[in-house]
């Protein structure tokens, strides 16, 4: 390359770099073709090694062309092509004009055309708006009339470049102009110092003339830079003429070009060259500072307004001055030391979308240390170079980026600041070695120093915060340990006698934990003080022996260590490969054991097919699993709904269920799916709190008009008093009826674990077509895990968009059949380890011995007299009130009104004791409302009450735990009766009890 002049010193350097890094991927006979490829231009050999061809959009169809300008080089270009086929492949053929130091503006699409056949010299080919062409002609010929006859001392003339041809595709936009190529422009002629002194003299006082010429003349050619000239025997050819402005007619325009025209030649001229040729300003127009102007595109992102006075944007263009002009480098080993301002700026000017031309601006104009200017200067004189010699290996190949470099630098720099920037450019040995021979490299190397180190983070730093490092992992091991240790406390209590709760006002927790957001960390010591002192002092300890309001104690030591480690793995199931590939087929064998359990027909892992075949999957909670349950009755019964949504229905599906006992996510449920509230068809409950299979069988028999009921739910163990549905006799409703059955066993779902309570109280649960379980309530499994589970396989399959994909074989990618779910962690972990480790008959016994919990605290709160029970004990959730015989007694004397204010009166003292219990940290027992559908009380009927509800689900609890529970209970109640008669006998009505707890939140009241 070196003997070829038609590219510039920049692009020759720049061509070495990129075909110097591709021979080293090339095979040998590619390099031989590539070089005798680059003797005409190396473009021509990065093309042939990346196989493209082409850059030149297609024109369209194959139109004629039509030729205009002058007459000698139509003809040669008639020669050549006739046709917009003709026109794309010769264009195609020939490489970027590369003569400038930047890139000529990727619109222009700026082509080299050697001399060659007809051709009598150099062309260069360029894109033209076609609303310019016009205006140029006119231009052209007012700079024509004003240029001096002679300039520079009588050494040179100015010559206004007209001999161009236009051709253009009847169906283009933009024609082509094709002009002779004059070689390397004057701007990189001053620049490179290769002008003897006294023909450099002559330039600029030509340049000065010229300059005087327009003022004398009141025209300003905009384009008056040196990137527009030539030198060519002693003549100084002038090219683009878009623009020329009167001054007469447009003052403020003019002196802004004659601003730009400083910057134009801000780095290519010596300080007094700068002041020979710019000093004479007579003649210029004088705006005053508060002219008001349409402001433009970069001055509307930089200070948000839509004008601007002359006084702002004057300022602005000496900024940019400022920054465009020559700079000292720290060492003479690149451009004799200089630092060219404005070969920067014409490259984020052509390169950069406005707002980054900003967010640079921002940064660099306010720097007033040379030092640290320069620094960040050569720091994006290396990001550009780096981009440069990308979009020419791109070049043949298209590029959407072409300052992708240029724009993670200032990321960076907005993140790390321009001190940071400047400092690492400076502490990078061997930059300009390095610079001439992978820029790319050297940016790369400093945008990874720099964004690790952004904000003053070290290595120290990341070994502090994050797990991962060898050499901190003593020391994370330390700190984990301790937090498990506080963990263990926690459960364990750190003191004798340690209450379940240490009760707190809300507002004083709110105060405790209010901070302002940190700014700066404190030690994690600190931070795990924190959480010893006030949030686990002030949590719930569902594990302590009197602790009796839900069974969720959570403390299965396989299933709290998978809690501990899930996150430490990491693991994301929402596809098996470089996501969970392990973790995938855990829960598929999670899925398939309880199934088995459950009575649904299961298979051996290795014969499932894909997750066509999971039939299940882990989720959040029952709340969450039984939403999915219902969307998937609901696309199993109305698959049209799946494509065109529920407007494509005639028909409002409806779900039908016991108001009195179901949980509120049912509900939910319908309303989040956009069935509506009115889609819960409510049936009522029997005397024993479960769901009459009669009612069920009417209301399926004559569905209300306009609903077609879809889904029926089951519960087995409803939460409110965990009674048991009949589920056989539901499923065999269900099956007459031709509706889908779902099982809400997040309550009951233990019992399958035991066989003899399995058959006691679930049969009929392996008919369902799904079935809602919780481990973290029954199977002491901490929170959260929950599972929903079919009875046929691929009913999941139907949450999937890619029908194909999800029903291959080896299709394991549980994220696409987890509605609601993405990417989520190794939650099966808890439930795998606790069955590994525990056993299913171990875990049934467990489950089994626990009901002797519940039924000796029902007989010791029978002997007290004090509490009236509203269920008969089915599973292990006891509900009563406070509510003694002489109350009783009293109640029964009273007429409907009394005894509805009776009512609100045992509510009233109920969660009293309760609360007063609570608050002490004594016992916890559930608070929520509940019908006395027995009418136990006597107040009626249906009666609603707040009640107390004792779920002792810890088989840790003792004898001796749940006596002193029922002793302080006894204690905290019994002074109370002589009020409480008093109250009823009186006139007044207490408040209703807050609302309290989800079990309370009752779709029939």
């Amino acid at each position: 390359m070196e003997a070829n002049r038609r590219i510039s010193d920049r692009f020759r350097s720049r061509y070495s770099i990129v075909l110097t890094q591709m021979e080293a991927f090339a095979a040998s006979t590619d390099m031989a073709a590539a070089r005798e490829l680059a003797v005409h231009h190396p473009h021509h050999a990065i093309s042939a090694l990346t196989g493209a061809t082409t850059t030149i959009a297609p024109a369209g169809t194959n139109s004629p062309l039509t030729f205009s300008g002058d007459r000698s080089l139509v003809n040669a270009l008639q020669e050549l092509f006739t046709t917009t086929v003709e026109l794309d492949a010769f264009l195609a053929r020939q490489a970027p004009l590369t003569q400038t130091a930047v890139p000529i503006h990727p619109s222009r699409q700026a082509r080299l055309i050697p001399a060659d056949g007809p051709l009598p010299y150099d062309l260069v080919a360029l894109v033209w708006p076609s609303t310019s062409v016009g205006t140029r002609r006119t231009n052209e010929a007012l700079i024509v009339n004003l240029l001096p006859q002679t300039a520079g001392d009588g050494q040179f003339q100015f010559t206004v470049q007209r001999s161009y041809a236009l051709v253009q595709a009847r169906d283009a936009t933009d024609p082509w102009a094709f002009s002779q190529n004059f070689g390397i422009t004057l701007e990189d002629q001053l620049r490179s110092g290769n002008l003897a002194p006294t023909e450099r003299h002559h330039v600029v006082t030509a340049l000065r003339d010229l300059r005087r010429a327009m003022l004398d003349a009141g025209l300003i050619w905009q384009g008056f830079a040196p990137r527009n000239m030539f030198l060519s025997n002693g003549v100084i050819v002038l090219i683009d003429f878009e623009e020329v402005v009167d001054i007469a007619t447009a003052p403020a325009r003019a002196a802004e070009c004659l601003l730009w025209h400083r910057i134009f030649f801000a780095d290519s001229l010596t300080p007094d060259e700068a002041q020979e040729i710019f000093a004479n300003d007579d003649g210029a127009p004088q705006i005053p500072d508060n002219h008001a102007l349409p402001a433009d595109p970069f001055e509307k992102a930089l200070l948000a307004v839509e004008s601007v006075t002359w006084g702002q944007r004057r300022d602005l263009l000496m900024q940019s001055l400022r920054l465009e002009g020559r700079h000292n480098r720290p060492e003479q080993s690149r451009d004799n030391g200089t630092l060219y301002g404005h070969e920067l700026g014409h490259f984020w000017g052509d390169f950069l979308p406005v707002a980054q031309e900003v967010r640079l601006f921002q940064h660099l104009s306010r720097l007033g240390d040379e030092t640290t200017l320069v620094g960040c200067l050569e720091a994006f004189e290396a990001a550009m170079e780096a981009d440069i010699c990308r979009t020419i290996r791109l070049a043949s190949t298209g590029d959407d980026r072409p300052a992708m470099r240029t724009d993670s630098l200032i990321e960076v720099l907005e993140a790390a600041g321009t001190a940071a920037l400047a400092e690492a450019r400076h502490s990078t040995a061997n930059w300009y070695e390095r610079l001439d021979t992978d820029p790319a490299r050297l940016v790369d190397d400093l945008l990874f120093h720099l964004g690790t180190h952004v904000g003053g983070v070290t290595q120290e730093t990341r070994d502090t915060y994050l797990v991962g490092s060898t050499q901190a992992r003593d020391k994370h091991q330390a700190d984990l340990i301790e937090t498990l240790r506080s963990g263990l406390d926690f459960l364990h209590g750190r003191e004798p006698e340690q209450p379940f709760l240490r009760y707190a006002d809300p507002s004083a927790l709110r105060k405790s934990i209010a901070q302002p957001l940190p700014q700066h960390g404190i030690g994690f010591g600190q931070v795990l003080a924190e959480v010893n002192d006030v949030l686990a002092r002030h949590s719930i300890g569902q594990g302590h022996s009197r602790y009796l309001a839900f069974p969720d104690s959570g403390n299965a030591l396989a299933a709290l260590a998978g809690h501990v480690l899930s996150p430490l793995l990491n693991q994301n199931l929402i596809a098996v490969d470089r996501s969970a590939p392990s973790a995938t087929f855990v829960e598929a064998q999670v899925i398939e054991w309880l199934r088995e359990l459950i009575g649904y027909p299961t298979a051996p892992l290795t014969e499932l097919r894909g997750v066509k075949d999971v039939s299940g999957l882990w989720t959040t909670g029952g709340h969450l699993s039984n939403h999915i349950a219902m969307l998937a009755a609901l696309g199993h019964t109305f698959p049209q709904a799946r494509k065109d949504g529920l407007r494509a229905l005639d028909t409002q599906p409806a779900v039908v269920m016991a108001g009195p006992i179901a949980h509120y996510s049912h509900s939910d449920s319908a309303f989040h799916l956009g069935l509506g509230w009115d889609a819960v068809l409510s049936v009522d409950a029997e005397d024993g709190f479960t769901t009459d299979p009669k009612a069920v069988d009417k209301l399926l028999s004559n569905p209300p008009s306009g609903r077609t009921p879809f889904m029926v739910v089951g519960v087995a163990g409803n939460c409110r008093t965990t009674g048991l549905d009949d589920l056989q006799e539901l499923a065999n409703v269900c099956r007459k009826h031709g509706v889908w059955f779902h099982v809400d066993a997040c309550h009951g779902g233990s019992l399958i674990f035991n066989k003899r309570l399995k058959q006691q109280h679930l049969r009929g649960i392996e008919q369902a077509d799904s079935v809602s379980l919780d481990p973290h309530k029954g199977l002491f499994t901490p929170y959260p895990s929950s599972y929903v589970l079919f009875r046929q396989r691929e009913v999941l399959t139907q949450f999937s968009r890619h029908e194909k994909t999800v029903m291959e074989d080896d299709c394991w990618d549980l994220g696409l059949i987890t509605p609601f779910l993405g990417s989520r962690g190794f939650e099966s972990l808890p439930t795998w380890m606790l069955l590994r480790h525990v056993g299913t008959d171990t875990l049934g016994a467990l489950v089994e011995s626990r009901q002797v919990l519940v039924r000796y605290l029902e007989r010791r709160l029978d002997e007290t007299g004090l509490f009236v029970r509203l269920n008969d004990v089915d599973f292990y959730r006891l509900a009563f009130v406070f509510c003694p015989p002489a109350v009783r007694r009293a109640v029964a004397t009273l007429d409907p009104a009394g005894k509805t204010r009776a009512a609100k009166i045992v509510s009233s003292y109920t969660s009293r004791i309760n609360t007063a219990l609570y608050q002490a940290g004594e016992v916890c027992f559930d608070e929520h409302s509940l019908s006395d559908l027995a009418d136990r009380v006597g107040a009626g009927r249906g009666t609603g009450y707040t009640i107390m509800a004792a779920c002792p689900g810890n088989p840790l609890l003792t004898q001796n735990d749940l006596d002193v529970a029922v002793e302080r209970l006894v204690e905290e109640a019994l002074p109370l009766t002589q009020a409480m008669l008093t109250e009823i006998s009186g006139n007044t009505t207490p408040d209703a009890p807050r609302l309290s707890g989800p079990a309370g939140w009752n779709d029939a009241e």
